[in-house]
């Protein structure tokens, strides 16, 4: 267990228990992440969440190293990630195995949850759990979530985009029906005493240790947690090759089709046509946006930094332009 709640260190911590040979024993760790969104390994994070919503309210993101889709995370859920050696790689087909310690904790404090699908925990039909893996050589990684009482707004108003302006060849997630355990339960449970009972049932099959980070150990993490977690082109450029389409008409300013081809992140193309008011053209605009940073700040400079009443009309203001050009 930590108290950390920072995702950037927590997942450095993970991946240094999952790819240290050091560690024989399996290990369990348990964690939580606040206000943070976590994209999966595979994904294009600029198709999957409101950039521009995100990065007003200072929600973390960071990529996991397992595949699947993106979640919301705050303290209302638990992480845990279950790591351990398998040699004959018999750990592919193992996620119903290594979810029943859960499930049956859940279970024995009145919870119905049921295991479902290939990676998922239910509950009336609803999920609360979703898991992915990971392999390191023989080290292998199994990680999932909690939900007991997130702020399933958020989730919505954070990974809620029309995904179909951006023509990705990366993987998309499947929006599921989830729910909270304590929306769902007479009985409401703290993640707390969920901790404690989920150790009390790994204790019934196997002694158990605390596992001791040496200042070795964790200068290891410091380093991963600032070399890789800390550094934005792990979370944002890492599949951020797309084209952007968008076809709009804003009503009494004009109709729109703006289309983009983005490179690692940054601008490399854009062309912005319509039948919008203005005099001077579109060109100076995306001149300037070429070789700007797929990021809500950074193309807010540059649409401040010309004439847009000159370009698209006196009723227009730098918001609009903005909302055109990313999520």
């Amino acid at each position: 267990m930590t108290d950390c709640v920072d995702p950037k260190y927590n997942l450095a911590t993970e991946e240094f228990l999952t790819r240290s040979d050091k560690f024989s024993e399996p290990i369990l760790f348990l964690w939580q992440n606040d206000n943070t969104i976590v994209v999966g390994r595979n994904q294009n994070t600029a198709s999957e969440i409101n950039l521009q919503t995100v990065e007003q309210d200072s929600v973390n993101v960071i990529r996991r190293n397992t595949g699947g889709g993106t979640v919301y995370q705050d303290l209302g859920n638990m992480n845990f990630s279950i790591i351990y050696t398998d040699k004959d790689n018999n750990a592919v087909s193992m996620f119903s195995t290594m979810l029943k310690p859960v499930i049956d904790t859940l279970n024995r404090m009145g919870v119905d949850a049921k295991f479902s699908g290939r990676n998922d925990i239910v509950l009336n039909d609803k999920k609360i759990s979703g898991n992915a893996m990971g392999k390191f050589g023989d080290r292998f990684l199994q990680h999932g979530t909690i939900l007991f009482n997130v702020n399933l707004d958020k989730l919505q108003k954070y990974l809620t985009v029309d995904k179909a302006k951006i023509l990705s060849k990366n993987i998309a997630s499947i929006v599921a029906r989830v729910t909270n355990i304590n929306s769902e339960v007479e009985n409401k449970i703290e993640i707390k005493d969920f901790w404690d009972e989920l150790i009390k049932t790994y204790e019934s099959q196997s002694k158990i240790e605390n596992l001791v980070i040496s200042p070795e150990d964790k200068a290891q993490i410091d380093k991963l947690f600032k070399e890789k977690y800390c550094d934005p082109n792990w979370t944002f450029t890492k599949n951020a090759t797309f084209d952007y389409v968008n076809k709009t008409r804003l009503e009494g300013k004009g109709s729109f089709e703006i289309y983009m081809e983005v490179q690692d992140a940054i601008i490399k193309g854009i062309k912005i046509y319509g039948d919008f008011l203005g005099y001077t053209g579109t060109e100076q605009l995306e001149n300037k946006l070429i070789g700007t940073s797929y990021k809500a700040s950074e193309i807010r400079k540059v649409i401040e930094s010309v004439n847009i009443k000159e370009i698209f009309g006196e009723n227009f203001e730098v918001q609009d332009i903005l909302d055109l050009l990313i999520e």
